[in-house]
């Protein structure tokens, strides 16, 4: 049974001794890192726990009608330490403007706080136990196999206790859980065919599957099976069916640089009642989806979360604020203010070193009437369906990305063919009315939800996409 009330309460313990001028925060986690490493099917390396224990402290100084912010960290729970951080966020204070007049932190503890599903229990009460049983999922169904290994695998767990405090009297404390998972699946042949083929996984999630792992090493195996014998993909504008792993390298990072206080500020974010999409296409921010790797009861700064429409059947519908930027363009937070590095970092598990910024937390594009992914092969006709994309490197402001495709398939007569690899497939996600992107082009919404990292969403099936291959 998980604990109500979390044990975590190094920000309040830092609130407590703090002597500085108001406004200020405190932000602050407490992890417990568990780890494995396989060398192929073998365990390497096992390592936990390793405790981290730290705190960030942002300043607001008002200054020439504008506010100054300083931010600095440190694992130092000493007097002398948090004195010494206070003066170092002073001192940054002084070089950092920000156009925003009087903004206001979150006051006094939420009460009535949602609490959504973010804490593996089993995972929180035996640490160590749960990733053996699933290094152990993992490594038995490659037993007996002739043509597939599993050539490397990681599973890091990280038990995070954070809590928050400001001098506006806030406190908040929550708990959960985050795994990172990586693994290499490599297929061999006969002497006379083709070269090894090898599929990599790599994701994040609030849980552990160890009863699910069988089935999914049996999809990876194919998979590095069909990249030995894949062909080149065909060139030119073709429909392209994208899963949601695919999605999810790129429209979080594009849609967190776009629908946010801080683009509206430079003047790149859409206008709200602009279309950006095709009427199919509905997007929503959810800071409380189940499991979702940025869903907590608060944000980074202490707002309450909930849910968001940043696109209703292809128009904008609103934005996403943290306090900053709140009081700079008189708007409200959202429950956006996220500490990870600007444009990406979401792998980074030290989050109290960072200050906040703006961030989505879940993109959720609900279920359309596409049907099922055999469905919108079918609506597809002839075309690609990309099942791994590598390297999509989306610009945050433009909304250009472009990736090779590693494994995918192409789609014939409406119907899955031979597995095509290499070449690129990209495009933008977001144009002005009546240019091409990937969100205008959008014809059809599977109806099967999908969870990636900071994606729920079914397949899309975007025509065109630009492919360039053989």
């Amino acid at each position: 049974m998980i604990p109500s009330v979390p044990s975590g309460d190094a920000a309040f313990r830092v609130a407590d001794r703090i002597r500085a001028p108001e406004p200020w925060e405190v932000f602050a986690e407490r992890i417990r890192r568990y780890e494995i490493h396989l060398n192929g099917s073998v365990v390497e390396l096992t390592r936990g726990p390793i405790v981290t224990e730290g705190y960030g402290i942002r300043l607001l100084r008002s200054r020439e009608g504008k506010t100054a912010t300083g931010f600095q960290a440190s694992t130092d729970f000493s007097d002398e330490g948090i004195r010494t951080v206070v003066e170092d966020a002073e001192a940054v204070a002084r070089h950092s403007i920000f156009p925003a007049k009087d903004p206001t932190l979150p006051s006094s503890s939420p009460t009535t706080a949602a609490h959504p599903e973010i804490v593996d229990p089993v995972l929180w009460s035996q640490p160590m136990e749960t990733l053996e049983a699933f290094v152990h999922a993992l490594t038995s169904p490659f037993d007996g196999r002739k043509n597939e290994v599993l050539s490397f695998g990681s599973v890091r767990a990280s038990l995070i206790e954070t809590s928050l405090a400001n001098s506006s009297g806030l406190r908040g404390a929550y708990e959960h859980t985050m795994v990172e998972f990586e693994a290499a699946v490599k297929a061999f042949g006969g002497p006379e065919g083709p070269p090894p083929g090898e599929y990599w996984v790599n994701e994040l999630a609030r849980w552990l599957d160890p009863e699910g792992i069988p089935s999914e090493v049996a999809k990876w195996c194919q998979y590095a099976q069909d990249v030995r014998r894949a062909g080149r993909p065909p060139t030119g504008q073709l429909p392209v069916v994208l899963p949601t792993n695919v999605l999810a390298t790129i429209l979080p990072i594009v849609f967190g640089a776009r629908f946010t206080g801080a683009a509206r500020l430079r003047e790149i974010a859409p206008p709200i009642g602009s279309k950006v999409s095709s009427p199919v296409v509905t997007v929503h921010d959810d800071g409380l989806y189940p499991w979702g790797c940025f869903s907590s009861p608060l944000d980074d700064e202490g707002t309450s979360q909930r849910g968001r429409t940043l696109i209703e059947a292809g128009e904008v519908s609103e934005l996403l604020y943290d306090s900053l930027h709140a009081s700079a363009l008189s708007a409200s937070p959202t429950g956006n203010a996220i500490r990870i590095p600007e444009f990406g970092g979401l792998r980074e598990s030290r989050r109290f070193t960072h200050p906040p910024g703006e961030a989505v937390t879940t993109l959720v594009i609900p279920p359309g009437s596409g049907g099922t992914d055999a469905e919108l092969i079918q609506a597809a006709g002839d075309g690609i369906w990309v099942q791994q994309l590598g390297w999509a490197f989306p610009d945050p402001i433009s909304g250009a990305f472009g990736g090779e495709i590693r494994i995918g398939y192409r789609i014939r007569g409406g119907k899955l063919a031979e597995p095509v690899r290499g070449g690129t497939v990209g495009g933008v996600v977001m144009a002005p009315p009546g240019s091409p992107s990937l969100l205008a082009d959008t014809i059809a919404v599977g109806s099967t939800t999908d969870v990636a990292e900071q994606l729920a969403s079914p397949p899309l099936l975007v025509r065109p996409l630009v492919v360039a291959g053989d």
